[in-house]
């Protein structure tokens, strides 16, 4: 929904994200030079010039960018003076509408994001939060042993480790500290640094060449605790698209991945190479009128998947791209 003369809160907030973006140097109009260096930043723009617009839908919620900007505001407030700069904040979310918000929370305090699957064990999560020096944890999910809670906002629990990590150093510039997509979880070197500038180069190149924009409807497809699940957040929420979240028993069930496709008219899906030739079993003798774009990653592209996908029919008008280095269409 748009700023209407019902919501003079919508427009209320644009003059004051406007203002506040002046101040740190972005203006959304256009009229003075954009940073462009960090994802927060990046959204705040976005929520400025649409905050009325639902930013993210699942099954029975949704959220607007104003909503998500709220959010991310509040938590950001809450972390001050518990993390900041060169340190990392764990995010133990699920997959929901309001996701998004914890994480752009804890970057606008400077911290970076550990971001934790509620499904993975006790044990792996605490793992990675030794390995990335986590002592500040921002849940929806629960806590674990030895987590005490600080404060609630909205569906968001703000706690600190009673036993805290040795401290890590995280290098400037990271926005997430990640498991690698495929990855074997638990392993020493699972955690890396993803710079700001990695995740951003991604959407600018995607966006752009996608031809991307307010009417497209993105899927919120992969857990946040991978580069590919960070990355395709951003594209539809960086560009003032929609996002649907794809619950985690609907991604593990490709003809319930097919009909949630159809019925919410998504037009650029983000899969791996393996899950998009289950999608294109499973849709078989259906179609998916509305998709523009696949975007396939991270794992090698079989040709005859491929092959078998356009000459059934399945989505006439969309486009299939290996973004996994320099995009290309396949």
């Amino acid at each position: 929904m748009n700023a209407t003369p019902e919501h003079p809160e919508h427009d209320q907030l644009s003059a004051d994200l406007a203002g506040l973006l002046g101040r740190i140097g972005l203006d959304p109009s256009g009229g003075r030079p954009v940073r462009r260096d960090r994802i927060d930043i990046r959204f705040a723009a976005s929520a400025a010039r649409h905050p009325g617009r639902v930013a993210a839908r699942e099954a029975e919620a949704e959220a607007t960018y104003l909503e998500l900007e709220w959010l991310a505001d509040e938590i950001a407030r809450r972390l001050s003076g518990r993390a900041g700069p060169g340190s990392a904040v764990a995010v133990r979310a699920e997959r929901s509408c309001m996701a998004a918000g914890a994480v752009v929370g804890v970057l606008r305090a400077g911290a970076a994001v550990l971001p934790l699957e509620p499904g993975h064990s006790a044990g792996l999560q605490e793992f990675l939060m030794r390995d990335a020096g986590a002592g500040v944890v921002v849940s929806d999910a629960g806590l674990l042993h030895g987590e005490s809670p600080v404060v609630k906002v909205g569906r968001f629990v703000i706690a600190v480790r009673r036993r805290p990590a040795v401290r890590r150093e995280v290098p400037p510039g990271t926005a997430f500290l990640a498991l690698p997509s495929g990855g074997e979880p638990g392993r020493a070197l699972a955690v890396r640094p993803v710079a700001h500038l990695d995740v951003l180069s991604w959407v600018d190149g995607c966006v752009p060449m996608l031809g991307a924009g307010l009417d497209d409807v993105w899927t919120y497809f992969h857990s946040l605790s991978v580069d590919l699940g960070m990355r395709e957040l951003w594209g539809p929420l960086l560009s003032g698209g929609l996002a649907v979240v794809v619950d985690r028993d609907t991604a593990g069930d490709a003809r319930a991945f097919a009909r949630l496709l159809a019925r919410a008219e998504v037009t650029v899906v983000t899969q791996l190479p393996s899950a998009f030739a289950r999608l294109g079993a499973a849709v078989r003798g259906s179609g998916l009128p509305s998709l523009r774009h696949v975007l396939l990653s991270d794992e090698p592209v079989d040709a005859a998947v491929l092959a078998g996908w356009r000459s059934a029919g399945i989505a006439p008008q969309a486009l299939v791209w290996d973004v996994s280095g320099s995009p290309s269409v396949l």
